[in-house]
């Protein structure tokens, strides 16, 4: 009994260290993925970051250009009511006054609306050019997931 008792210590002992060997080479290999997605996800992070700061400069200098055109705007706009002004206070009867009130009014508001709607297509403009680097992020990523699955 002792021979049958020692063949199967051995066995056991082997299919132990067979086991145990299994263990830890599957340990590794989940360490390693482990490692893989991390630096992955620390590499998407930094895409994610920097597609953001790169939204933030485009929108800025979107900003700053839209400030610009309007200041501009609002300086020939003064310009003209001074003009504006002046021809008004120059005007000799009140029909003269009322018919270059409406000329007025009207030129007013035919200006209104294109720099409204200069405004607004420069707005479209810069959300779309804004909205482009954090597009390509999640391009990128729907890509990632793509070959994940």
């Amino acid at each position: 009994m002792t021979d049958t008792v020692k063949a199967t210590a051995e066995k056991t002992a082997e299919k132990a260290t067979e086991f145990f060997a299994d263990v830890r080479e599957k340990a590794t290999e989940a360490a390693e993925k482990g490692k893989k997605f991390a630096a992955e996800a620390v590499e998407f992070n930094k895409a994610n970051v920097d597609a953001v700061v790169e939204a933030g400069k485009i929108v800025a200098k979107g900003a700053q250009e839209i400030g610009k055109t309007n200041m501009e705007f609002a300086k020939k706009n003064f310009e003209e009511v001074q003009v504006a002004v002046k021809e008004l206070t120059s005007v000799k009867s009140p029909t003269d006054f009322v018919k270059l009130q409406g000329e007025l009014a009207r030129k007013g508001l035919d200006t209104a609306v294109a720099q409204g709607s200069k405004n607004t297509e420069a707005m479209v403009k810069l959300v779309s050019e804004m909205f482009q680097p954090i597009s390509n992020c999640i391009a990128a990523t729907t890509e990632l997931f793509k070959k994940a699955a």
